[in-house]
């Protein structure tokens, strides 16, 4: 899954959260964006194999085996960003300068729906990023206060629109990750030979993480 697809479910899962953010103190505060995808295959293949042996006298014998084979592989990968924010202040993190074309009609049909853009502007190009504003709060805890931002160019305007309905905030414990979304995906493949069969599953899971860490 990449950032830009990512963003998109992260947009899709945010809700609305109107409370106002007040300095506390002189510290910062390091917000990290996470995305973490692990990824499993496993196979298992059985295979028949034979011959035909011709001995000295003219017979002949045939030999064959079945041969058996399993493996799993497991793989972990980690992609992040992160910005520092000043207690009570506000940070810009930006997500992509450019989104994937496929998923520009999303967030064209979102601006739209929600009153945004006018009906029937095509975008050309779409850049996302998120406003980061971040409060200490007593018991080494963090207030996180996360508002998606997106630019947009068409032929003839462009601009940039702060989505303030889906602004969230979210109370968590200094260093400590706490998983916003996700997305999985799942696939079976069975190949059957003439003397045996290959089965394989893979499954996909991608995870967003933020962890806001007291400096």
């Amino acid at each position: 899954m990449t950032i830009g697809r990512a963003l998109v479910l992260l947009v899709a899962w945010l809700i609305a959260s109107p409370e106002p953010v007040a300095a506390q103190s002189g510290k910062q505060v390091k917000v990290v964006f996470e995305f973490r995808q692990t990824g499993t295959q496993n196979r298992e293949a059985v295979d028949g194999s034979g011959r035909m042996v011709i001995t000295d006298r003219g017979g002949a014998r045939s030999s064959g085996r079945v041969g058996v084979d399993s493996t799993q592989r497991r793989v972990q990968t980690s992609t992040g960003i992160f910005t520092l924010v000043q207690d009570g202040g506000e940070s810009t993190l930006l997500v992509a300068s450019q989104v994937p074309y496929p998923h520009v009609a999303f967030y064209r049909d979102y601006l739209t729906g929600a009153g945004y853009v006018a009906t029937g502007v095509q975008f050309k190009d779409v850049g996302t990023s998120l406003k980061v504003g971040a409060t200490i709060l007593a018991g080494n805890q963090v207030k996180v206060r996360l508002t998606p931002t997106i630019s947009w160019f068409s032929v003839d305007k462009a601009g940039v629109i702060e989505v303030t309905e889906a602004s969230t905030e979210l109370v968590i414990p200094s260093g400590r990750p706490v998983v916003l979304g996700g997305a999985t995906t799942q696939t079976h493949e069975l190949t059957r030979r003439i003397l045996g069969y290959r089965a394989g599953e893979s499954a996909t899971e991608t995870t967003m993480a933020l962890t806001a860490t007291i400096r």
